[in-house]
């Protein structure tokens, strides 16, 4: 692939990220990554990218990138590899100026269970739907908006023929306006894949494994799931009105359309510095003020929560520690409190200096899965969970965001999100288990994490750009 060299100009637009991406859907995939919820440090830019040149899928067995017309590029056993190589052909000097975070590389979405080309796992739970395990696309035109400053950025890469200058046009055309008509869709009540009594019996079921010394805490989850018809980008505005939050996405393509709302940052790497912000320890937010201070304040001083959230930040300094220069790992924060639309979440921050030579591919295979989706120990909470779990993660407990070619990589974790395809939306939810969970309270959480989701989809509604 060609070396991509970045252009960033200003550009006169006055629209929001929602109304520009509704503007430039129907050409091919679709890729919108926002901050609907800006927090200071967090977030505070959202992008859009053009069609892409290009398309990077992993399946089962290999991983393949395709032109937009279909065209193999080029295939791999090894997804990483393929993350490793892509990037490594697109390759530019950072930083990006005027504080551009994504100017063109790949952006989309990477699997829970590309977890199978890092550990070897048991293959028990079903493929139902099969789903790709990383769906990325290659961007060279991206419309980048700064929140603070309410300005947006037209970022352009050469290198892929005098064609694509035209692509740039229309992009910009079709971004100025006019707006689209609003779409609306309908989805059937929801069903848990596992059932109440049966996940009430695998929480009890991980208990016994942390009696008998397997493991500290495992995340388990289940999946609740609808027949869903019309378009699912109103979805993703009504998601978004109800639950906006700092690391929302929406992506569309293959078949298969992602809204997500995440309020957790996975990683972020930005030259060697790298991020991570797990998040675990939750409390149902409440409409009544002192009783929504209650729930915060017992969070806050939950045993149980603060043991929850200090065994993931031990296993993500375990894994930053595989790629990081030695002694850099630390804990920037410790059990910060956040206020989310439906919840009261426990965060923590640490830190790292990424080892010299090495990227965000290396970076991402040493982390993979999340911690805050698995538990620890990692590789037997991965076993514990297959076990469990009656269908494949897909998406969830994933990650979306962008891998610029500048080196620089920023993805959320994919929790609050609602995947449509095969004709149905998909929700999953969860929490950690650990020594003094009670399971009607664990299901409860799991319900309560996703109430503005099931909220949403709730009815037929039309969406706005």
């Amino acid at each position: 692939m060609p070396k991509l060299t970045p252009r960033i100009v200003p550009l006169d637009l006055s629209a929001s990220p929602q109304a520009v991406c509704a503007r430039l859907r129907g050409r091919g995939d679709t890729v919108l990554l926002e901050s609907s919820k800006a927090m200071p440090g967090l977030s505070g830019w959202s992008c859009v990218a053009g069609p892409p040149v290009a398309t990077l899928e992993a399946g089962e067995h290999e991983t393949v990138l395709r032109r937009a017309d279909g065209t193999v590029v080029n295939r791999w056993t090894d997804p990483f590899h393929a993350l490793r190589d892509v990037l490594a052909g697109i390759a530019h000097t950072g930083p990006l100026p005027h504080g551009v975070p994504f100017a063109g590389g790949l952006a989309g979405f990477v699997g829970y269970d590309l977890a199978r080309h890092v550990e070897r796992l048991p293959v028990i739970a079903a493929a139902d739907p099969a789903l790709p395990r990383l769906r990325l696309h290659l961007c060279d035109h991206v419309l980048a908006y700064d929140h603070a400053a309410a300005r947006w950025w037209s970022c352009t890469t050469g290198g892929h023929g005098p064609r694509r200058a035209a692509v740039w046009a229309e992009t910009l055309a079709r971004a100025r306006g006019p707006d689209p008509a609003p779409g609306s869709f309908g989805a059937a009540p929801l069903v848990s894949r596992t059932g109440p009594d049966r996940y009430l019996a695998d929480v009890q079921r991980v208990l016994d494994y942390i009696a008998a010394g397997d493991i500290f805490q495992a995340n388990l989850s289940h999946r609740l799931e609808g027949a869903f018809t019309g378009d699912p980008w109103a979805l993703y505005t009504r998601l978004t009105a109800l639950n906006p939050a700092p690391f929302s996405a929406y992506l569309e393509g293959g078949g298969l359309a992602i809204a997500s709302v995440s309020p957790e940052r996975f990683l972020k790497l930005d030259g060697r510095d790298v991020v991570a912000r797990p998040i675990k320890g939750t409390r149902a937010r409440d409409a009544d003020p002192a009783l929504d201070g209650e729930q915060r304040d017992a969070l806050a001083a939950s045993v149980k929560d603060r043991a929850e959230n200090v065994m993931i930040v031990d296993l993500m300094r375990n894994d930053l520690g595989r790629v990081a220069d030695t002694g850099s790992v630390s804990v920037e924060r410790l059990f910060e409190i956040e206020a989310h639309p439906s919840v009261w979440q426990m965060v923590s921050t640490i830190r790292a200096r990424l080892r010299a030579g090495l990227g965000a591919p290396e970076l991402l295979r040493a982390c993979w899965p999340p911690g805050s989706m698995t538990g620890a120990p990692k590789v037997r909470a991965m076993e514990i969970i297959e076990s469990l779990e009656p269908v494949r993660r897909g998406p969830y407990a994933g990650a979306i965001g962008y891998f610029d070619a500048s080196g620089a990589m920023d993805l959320s974790v994919v929790i609050r999100t609602a995947v449509v395809a095969a004709g149905r939306v998909m929700v999953q939810v969860g929490g950690a288990v650990v020594a003094d969970s009670l399971p009607q309270a664990e299901l409860d959480e799991t319900y309560a994490k996703g109430r503005l989701l099931v909220q949403a989809l709730a009815g037929g509604v039309s969406g706005t750009p």
